[in-house]
């Protein structure tokens, strides 16, 4: 897993949670086509969420088949708890989370316009003027799902998870 790594925002902990499980349900490999066909989607809206799962470590595809890693067989059998665990562990290296943990970290709070202006200096948004609220619910719920970071919604601030 390299920093290079961008989840893209249509990406969210359930839908990844969602695809592992149904390949796990369909017997750990499975044609992505066929997956595909049992969602009612395009296969090219299941493709950021493949690429994640794949960057991640959990399945590998191969000739359009997605198949359950090892990594990705501990992950469908862990508790809710474990999931949040790994999944926190999975993305401390991968932006846009890795910056926000390391704001945290760095001043023990951000807020939302902190967070984009260190993203805009690493030139991590492709979009000139991207959608920040859409963004900004993105990156809320991988870090609260994964309960990297605390938020307080009062203040809009990001708070450093007191360990």
């Amino acid at each position: 897993m390299s920093s290079s790594l961008k989840i893209d925002s249509s990406v969210t902990p359930s839908r990844l949670i969602g695809l592992l499980d149904l390949v796990n349900s369909l017997g750990g490999k499975v044609d992505l086509a066929r997956i595909s066909i049992m969602l009612q989607t395009d296969v090219d809206d299941l493709l950021p969420v493949v690429d994640v799962s794949e960057a991640l470590g959990f399945i590998k595809v191969v000739d359009g088949d997605a198949e359950l890693t090892e990594a990705g067989k501990k992950f469908v059998q862990a508790t809710p708890s474990k999931k949040k665990l790994i999944l926190r562990d999975a993305i401390k290296n991968i932006e846009p989370f890795a910056t926000a943990l390391k704001l945290a970290h760095k001043s023990g709070e951000f807020t939302k316009e902190e967070l984009i202006n260190e993203l805009n200096n690493k030139k991590f948004f492709e979009e000139e003027f991207p959608d920040i609220e859409q963004f900004y619910s993105f990156i809320l719920e991988w870090l609260l799902y994964t309960e990297a970071i605390h938020y307080k919604g009062e203040e809009k601030k990001f708070y450093k998870k007191r360990r």
